[in-house]
């Protein structure tokens, strides 16, 4: 079953990435339906990544109120729908996402990626591991949002099962940094 409000899914199988292991498959949870769905959701969210993006930060604050205090370079009250600032951040996290699932084949580089991305929300910008958890949620609302007559139960269990592994890597480089 999907996740309650700070519960981590945690799909079966999942291998993580460690510094010292040798290149990854993609995440033995998502088959090639899964990478399909996955890469047919995606277009439709980056294809208009940066009011996506501004649509996503928006829902995330709403969903997520705590999560305004690690905000510190961008408006979190007000008119945050017209706000630049909000644009230009909901464009950079469209296009990290995007970076992973431009290699969902290549989990070994995904790992890498969200190391980096680790690092810096734990330690530049001291943003607990559970702040993620919320941010998937809120691009998985905007991506249904997006396709309400598409948007299928099976899309729905691939997203789940990326999002899992991805959050439980970034757990993970947490937990090793």
């Amino acid at each position: 079953p999907p996740p309650g409000p700070g519960r981590a899914w945690h799909p079966p199988g999942l291998f993580l990435c460690a510094p010292s292991r040798e290149p990854h498959p993609p995440p033995p949870v998502l088959t090639q339906a899964d990478r399909e769905n996955l890469r047919y959701l995606w277009a439709t969210m980056f294809e208009e990544a940066e009011e996506n993006g501004r649509r996503v930060i928006i829902k995330f604050f709403t969903n997520n109120p705590e999560s305004k205090q690690y905000f510190r370079t961008i408006p979190t009250e007000g008119d945050l729908q017209n706000s630049s600032l909000i644009a230009f951040h909901g464009r950079r996290i469209m296009v990290a996402m995007n970076q992973v699932f431009e290699h969902l084949d290549d989990w070994r580089h995904t790992c890498k990626l969200l190391e980096r991305l680790a690092d810096s929300h734990k330690h530049a910008h001291r943003v607990p591991v559970g702040m993620f958890q919320g941010m998937f949620r809120a691009m998985l609302s905007i991506c249904q949002d997006l396709l309400p007559n598409e948007f299928t139960d099976d899309m729905l269990v691939s997203w789940e099962k990326l999002f899992g592994a991805v959050y439980e890597e970034i757990a993970a480089a947490y937990a090793r940094n």
